[in-house]
This record gives structure tokens, C-alpha cells and sequence, in this order.
């Protein structure tokens, strides 16, 4: 049998977050509900909880919140959407675009038509 959790999710989804919320009521949990970072500490402010799932594109940033949270909560997860790639993931936890090595050096050629060390010539205009 599974210990009951008190679980705080945030889930910036309202539809996702209640389906999430169901499932894991009807497995016995007892689930607090927020779809904001501020709505999140208000609830820890009111109680503890064992566990918090945290969406990580809830507006103000996921991974900021469940730094924050970590402090309290003795679990703490991460969510994201079943599409998501691993490395779109990885870019939205850190808010940087995450690059293959090998593709560093075509980024840094020049667009195709420029001329490497030279500003463009102006267009001449027919008079």
C-alpha cells in the first residue's frame, strides 16, 4: 500500500492540472491545486506538504519556484508536456538555446551573400 502524500502541484494548465490533481486523488494523495508561483507559496505558507510538482513553464519561471520550494518540500519534481524534446527541455529550464557543439562553427559563418570582413555595399538606385 502507498503512503497518502500531501502534494502541492502547480500547474500552469488549468485543464492539465485537474486531470493531473484527479489521478492523483484517486490513487489516495491529498492534492493542493495552484497554477502560480505566488499561489504556491501562499499554500506552503498554510501547510506543509511532502511532495511538490512543479510545471516547469509556470508564468515566473518553474525552475525558479522549485528552487524555492526545495527549501520546504522534502520531494520535488519538475513537469513538463509529453511533447517536449529533451533538448527543448534543457532550454527551457535555463532559458538558453542549447547547441551541438559540431553546429557551433556554422553559426558563426557569415549569411550566405555576405562577404567576411566587409559591411555590404548600399544598394545603388537607377536614375
Amino acid at each position: 500500500m502507498t503512503r497518502v502524500c500531501e502534494v502541492l502541484l502547480v500547474e500552469a494548465d488549468a485543464e492539465c492540472g485537474r486531470a493531473l490533481a484527479r489521478l492523483l486523488r484517486r490513487r489516495g494523495h491529498r492534492v493542493r491545486l495552484v497554477r502560480t508561483a505566488r499561489a504556491a507559496a501562499a499554500a506552503l505558507s498554510q501547510k506543509c506538504f511532502d511532495v511538490a510538482v512543479v510545471d516547469l513553464l509556470v508564468p515566473g519561471g518553474g525552475v525558479a519556484l522549485a528552487r524555492r520550494l526545495s527549501r520546504r518540500v522534502p520531494r520535488l519534481y519538475l513537469s513538463v508536456g509529453a511533447r517536449l524534446l529533451p533538448d527543448e527541455i534543457v532550454e527551457m529550464a535555463v532559458g538558453f538555446p542549447i547547441l551541438r557543439k559540431a553546429s557551433v562553427p556554422a553559426l558563426l559563418d557569415p549569411a550566405p551573400g555576405a562577404r567576411r570582413g566587409r559591411s555590404p555595399r548600399p544598394e545603388r538606385r537607377a536614375s
